[in-house]
């Protein structure tokens, strides 16, 4: 088979990155620089992955130039298992004779090169595959290496923003959740309760009902039973309050020692009755398989145009 023989300019090579890195950043540079790459090796597949087990046996394509290639795949018998264990490969013809994992494929020939993070640990590939035979110029290698510290500076920093994220959400979720029940806390039951009333006079919602429960003569079962019996009332009975609550409609929180509250949008004094008495149901049933005899104080408001 006769290899074509493949050249560019490395000046409007580079020219190129910097057109792309001026105006995209993220996922939007990772998307786009497929693309790039396709044009620039005349390649019918561009994809970059990233590894998801160690040792490294399947990687996950995260960004492609073809919607045909996505997802996870098994890299054993393909020419990117060969990025992993040995670097920057480059195969000019015969992909998918040489690998069983490519023979159904077009692809006449591969260049892999490996991402690494900060650590010199290897995160993930480029590989640009193409149906035809070709021969690469010796400028490739630096253009691809160029390319490859771009993307991986790129993937890092989405890696960082995305635990940034997410420790922001956990941070936030403790700052609303009462550690020992995992419900809401009195300071985001006060918030809701107070946003709920501003959606209200503004016409967002019909309105909201509030339940308050107090348990009757708790102070007794943590003098009589010690404190450990008296957290295990107050998680089981969190439990009860928030199986029974509808998601993203009932807001239960313990608003005190052993006081809960539950803020009900769109719901009015006689639903708001209807939970009070099944939840009240439900804890003496559970709890008459344990030594305590639990009661509730309840009470209820409400404001709304229904």
């Amino acid at each position: 088979m006769n290899a074509k023989q493949i050249s560019f300019e490395p000046y409007n090579a580079l020219k190129s990155i910097l057109e792309i890195t001026s105006s995209r950043v993220g996922t939007d540079f990772l998307q786009e620089v497929c693309f790039a790459l396709e044009k620039l090796f005349e390649a019918d597949l561009v994809f970059i992955s990233e590894i998801i087990d160690t040792p490294i046996t399947q990687v996950i394509i995260r960004y492609s130039s073809s919607t045909a290639y996505s997802g996870t795949y098994k890299i054993e018998n393909t020419p990117c298992d060969l990025v992993f264990k040995h670097g920057l490969t480059n195969i000019n013809e015969g992909v998918n004779k040489k690998f069983s994992e490519e023979k159904d494929t077009d692809f006449e020939s591969f260049y892999g090169i490996p991402l690494y993070n900060e650590k010199k640990g290897c995160i993930g590939h480029i590989a640009i595959l193409s149906n035809y035979a070709r021969i690469l110029p010796n400028e490739a290698e630096d253009i691809a290496l160029i390319f490859a510290r771009r993307i991986e500076a790129e993937m890092t920093r989405i890696k960082l923003e995305k635990e940034n994220k997410q420790i922001t959400q956990k941070l936030f979720q403790l700052s609303i959740t009462d550690p020992l029940t995992e419900i809401y806390n009195r300071r985001y039951f006060v918030r809701k309760c107070t946003e709920s009333f501003s959606q209200f006079k503004r016409g967002a919602i019909k309105g909201a009902s509030i339940i308050f429960l107090d348990i009757d003569d708790f102070k007794v079962i943590n003098d009589k039973y010690g404190h450990t019996s008296g957290d295990f009332v107050l998680k089981e009975i969190s439990k009860i309050l928030k199986d029974n609550s509808r998601e993203n409609v009932d807001f239960v929180a313990r608003v005190g020692g052993e006081e809960f509250g539950v803020l009900s949008i769109d719901s009015d004094i006689k639903e708001s009755e209807t939970y009070a008495k099944r939840v009240m149901k439900r804890t003496r049933e559970f709890f008459t398989m344990h030594q305590f005899n639990i009661t509730f104080s309840v009470g209820i408001a409400s404001f709304n145009s229904i």
